[in-house]
């Protein structure tokens, strides 16, 4: 394509490397300029012609909030995806509230967020049209009374399909404000205190589905959508359960061999204690051969996956309980405080403290 013709993405984020990596991803499709806070994105967009901006939420000069309020303000129809570290159900529904049509969260999948480039910039639309941002956005999966581990592995194996969220009750779940059109709920149901009665779960979500694991009851409606799975459930269950409620493309990917599936599902209530060699050794093959059999199904290397899942974890334990950054550390299976930090600096773009601060203030 002729550079002159070549749509032009303006990259907002205060994280240098990530700025870069975007600058490796889109710069053979696209024209791509970037700005280190909303302030230069504001800049930027007054006297250049942007076609899509990929936007980052927390920033330490400018928010994107700001950025996104200036372009309602003015009606300016600039599609916008948030690239954020944030994995929130208020803070994406503040976002999609301000126009914009997407929300991913770091780490993201290069391929999908092409795909949702590709999709933006086909179907531009104002800040204003919320029926085109209730379209895009994913269906969100909440997850209550499963264990951390099994929330970071649906979080980080269905980056592509839904965003994964979590919380501590069904009241909760059920009572969160600004749903999307599609959400499911799944439930374990062995949890102390989740019984219960639901005949109207949210009346303005048009496509709301259950996934339950048996030990508890539930009185559903029967207009609504139930799967039923034997306790004790493994990620793998939950993954086959989900297809149903995402597009076939979505569904290829949950298909995996004996050997991958088992990793996946030792990882969802093991990752704390968890190595390659350890898992290589309970495969009995080499941890190259596995780490490559890993990556061929899952599209992730085996040590990056398993990062992530901390990285994940960590994330929840910072927003919700608290503790002091060596204990989520080891609560996530990592050497200490310092490796914590460098690990969230690479795969989240700010420090772990500095993402409990923004994230709290900006919820």
């Amino acid at each position: 394509m002729a550079h002159g013709l070549r749509s032009t993405i303006l990259v907002v984020d205060d994280d240098p490397g990530l700025r870069d990596a975007l600058h490796l991803v889109l710069d053979d499709d696209y024209n791509v300029i970037d700005a280190a806070d909303g302030f230069q994105a504001l800049g930027a967009l007054a006297v250049k012609k942007i076609d899509l901006i990929l936007l980052d939420l927390v920033m330490a000069h400018g928010d994107g909030f700001e950025v996104l309020e200036r372009l309602r303000k003015e009606d300016k129809a600039i599609p916008t995806i948030v690239v954020s570290g944030v994995n929130a159900a208020n803070t994406a529904a503040t976002a999609m509230k301000l126009g914009a049509v997407d929300y991913v969260t770091k780490p993201f999948d290069e391929d999908a967020l092409r795909e949702l480039i590709r999709s933006a910039l086909a179907s531009p639309s104002t800040p204003f049209d919320r029926g085109r941002a209730q379209r895009t956005s994913r269906p969100v999966a909440t997850l209550v009374g499963f264990d951390l581990g099994i929330y970071a592995s649906l979080t980080v194996l269905l980056r592509e399909q839904c965003r994964v969220m979590r919380a501590e009750t069904i009241r909760a779940a059920l009572t969160t404000s600004d749903l999307p059109s599609a959400i499911i709920l799944l439930l374990d149901l062995t949890s102390p205190g989740q019984q219960v009665a639901i005949s109207h779960p949210c009346g303005h979500v048009p496509n709301i589905g259950f996934i339950t694991v048996h030990g508890g009851r539930v009185n559903l409606s029967s207009s609504i959508t139930c799967t039923v799975l034997e306790a004790p459930v493994r990620v793998t269950d939950l993954l086959a359960a989900m297809v149903g409620y995402f597009p076939p493309s979505g569904s290829a990917g949950y298909r995996y061999s004996p050997r991958v599936g088992s990793i996946l599902n030792r990882l969802g209530t093991q990752y704390i204690d968890a190595s390659v060699q350890q898992l290589a050794s309970a495969a009995k093959t080499s941890p190259d051969y596995l780490s490559a059999s890993f990556r061929e199904e899952t599209g992730l290397p085996l040590k990056i996956y398993m990062t992530e899942l901390r990285i994940e974890a960590a994330k929840w334990l910072l927003l919700t309980a608290g503790e002091k950054l060596e204990t989520v550390a080891a609560r996530v299976g990592l050497h200490d405080a310092s490796h914590l930090s460098k690990l969230f600096v690479r795969y989240v773009g700010t420090r772990p403290g500095a993402y409990r601060r923004r994230t709290v203030a900006s919820s």
